[in-house]
């Protein structure tokens, strides 16, 4: 017989988890959760925000599956490499992490700052309805399928060209053209 066992972080049930982060003021009236600085290194799987998820420079180094953040998610200054499929409301922000792999058909319901990481390429039908910050990361290519509801930033990127036919609504910038 194989008993399930119920998501664990720290070696604690996810309800307990979540009690404990309420307790210490990680999480407030709104369901926001602040862990700026926690230490903490894990989520429990399945982990829910009524708000945002902040999380930038805490030991948190890899996300659970079934992540779901009811407004933006801030991982800057982390040591996160890849993000799980996982809901996001609001903006990403990935500045200064070691993120080297984002998960196809990944839709960002505002910015995506992908500003200084080493990743190389972007997913296919990547989706962000605001702007999207590539700005000092190696990216040499803007896949055909992607769509951006705002400015495409490329400063020190390896971008040479950019199709006329790519779905960017705002400006590339800086133009390629100057």
């Amino acid at each position: 017989m194989i008993v399930a066992e119920p998501a664990r972080a720290m070696n604690e049930p996810a309800s307990q988890f979540v009690q404990d982060l309420r307790f210490h003021g990680y999480i407030d009236n709104y369901g926001n959760v602040k862990l700026r600085f926690a230490p903490i290194t894990a989520l429990p799987a399945g982990f829910k925000t009524k708000g945002y998820l902040d999380i930038e420079a805490s030991d948190i180094v890899r996300l659970p599956r079934g992540l779901d953040i009811g407004g933006y998610f801030n991982a800057a200054n982390t040591a996160i490499r890849q993000l799980p499929r996982m809901k996001v409301g609001g903006y990403i922000n990935l500045t200064n992490t070691a993120i080297n792999r984002l998960p196809p058909n990944l839709v960002v319901r505002g910015d995506l700052s992908l500003v200084n990481t080493p990743l190389t390429q972007l997913p296919r039908r990547l989706f962000v309805e605001g702007n999207l910050y590539l700005t000092n990361s190696p990216i040499e290519r803007i896949p055909d399928d992607i769509y951006v509801g705002g400015n495409l930033y490329i400063r020190g990127t390896n971008i040479q060209s950019v199709s006329p036919d790519l779905r960017i609504e705002g400006q590339v910038l800086p133009s390629l053209n100057q």
